[in-house]
């Protein structure tokens, strides 16, 4: 089990990386908030497009053999990211570590559902998260002691180093036949339930990419230090790293859907209206636990279920409905920092809201067989 939380700590550091350093990359390279946040953005593009197309050699040589092999790139990018001179560079850099980081997230997923079922893909997915909310936390902390920028990166290399060197084995188990990419595709992209599934997932695990990009910077122009804003980002995170796998276990033990999936959306979306009028730090710390709880439970359970729509082509449904994800979070990302460009952080914060509460509409019975 220290093994997938080291693989899913290493791809979730990543994605929160840039938040507490934003206003730092700004000066340094003299742009706007706005063309910071398209560093996120440039990793989401290239985390969206190569999760489809790892699917295939995930099936063919092993879910978790690709996230080793994926993780030595991951570290290579980060390092140039990390020496990077001018700003087109360090865009280049996050380009490239997208690139990494989607074959990483379809192969951990369907690998540790293989090993472990719904507990265990829980398992990963909330360590990424906490390590989202550790890269949160951890680069407040190198900001307000005056550390350089670049060291995130650098330890975002180390991280993946490890993960490559120590990740989780595939087990012996036999694997579907791996079939053609245009099978895989066609396939994912005429289920129906699969696109239900994708929009509860946008609502949850993308929201959670937008907020962990932009979390920080919110709070801090409501007038929170960076520290103290860095440490809700984290506490927020953090309860959704500990409820993703108790999702999973609860959907195993036969909790209904209605109230891991559909449920968790609406009580995500009232949080996260509350968050978006900027509430005093005391209170957006308790708000922030509730959005973290709604994130994290429909996980497991919406990934248990895309198999279930797709039980041919697993890592494809999988690769699909975290796809969706990660598209999302990249529509999303660039707006919320137009918004806080423009002192109204709040606007971005509360369109996630609107659309938690479509999502728990539409999937509110995204299979036919809902039984755990």
């Amino acid at each position: 089990m220290l093994r997938v939380f080291l693989i899913a700590i290493g791809i979730g550091w990543n994605f929160a990386i840039i938040g507490p350093i934003a206003r730092q990359l700004a000066s340094s390279f003299t742009v706007t908030l706005g063309a910071v946040g398209l560093l996120t953005t440039l990793l989401l593009v290239t985390h969206a497009l190569s999760q489809l197309p790892a699917a295939e050699p995930a099936q063919r040589i092993g879910p978790l053999k690709l996230v080793r092999y994926a993780f030595i790139f991951v570290a290579a990018a980060n390092l140039l990211a990390a020496v990077s001179p001018v700003f087109w560079v360090l865009g280049l850099a996050r380009l490239l570590v997208g690139l990494a980081t989607g074959p990483v997230f379809v192969g951990g997923l369907d690998g540790t559902r293989r090993l472990g079922g719904a507990f265990l893909a829980g398992i990963f997915g909330g360590a990424a998260t906490l390590g989202l909310g550790l890269a949160l936390i951890v680069g407040a902390g190198l900001e307000s002691a005056g550390a350089s920028w670049r060291w995130s990166f650098v330890i975002a290399a180390g991280i993946a180093v490890l993960g490559s060197l120590f990740g989780p084995k595939d087990d012996a188990a036999p694997r579907p036949a791996a079939g053609s990419a245009i099978e895989h595709l066609g396939a994912v992209f005429r289920s129906g339930p699969l696109w239900r599934l994708a929009m509860i997932h946008s609502a949850s695990f993308g929201s959670s990419l937008v907020m962990g990009a932009w979390i920080v910077t919110h709070l801090v122009n409501g007038n929170a230090t960076t520290f103290v804003a860095g440490a809700v980002g984290f506490m927020l995170l953090g309860v959704a790293a500990i409820f993703r796998p108790v999702g999973g276990a609860l959907f195993a033990r036969g909790v209904p859907w209605r109230l891991l999936g559909p449920g968790a959306a609406i009580m995500s979306a009232l949080a996260l209206a509350l968050i978006a009028l900027q509430p005093p730090t005391w209170l957006a710390a308790i708000i922030s636990l509730f959005i973290g709880i709604g994130y994290a439970l429909p996980f497991s359970a919406i990934f248990v279920l895309s198999v279930r729509a797709e039980p041919r082509y697993p890592a494809a449904a999988i690769a699909f409905v975290n796809m969706t994800g990660a598209v999302f979070a990249l529509i999303l990302t660039p707006f919320a920092g137009l918004m806080m460009d423009h002192d109204a952080g709040g606007i971005g914060f509360a369109a996630l809201a609107v659309f938690a509460l479509a999502s728990a509409f539409v999937a509110r019975r995204p299979v036919a067989n809902m039984d755990p």
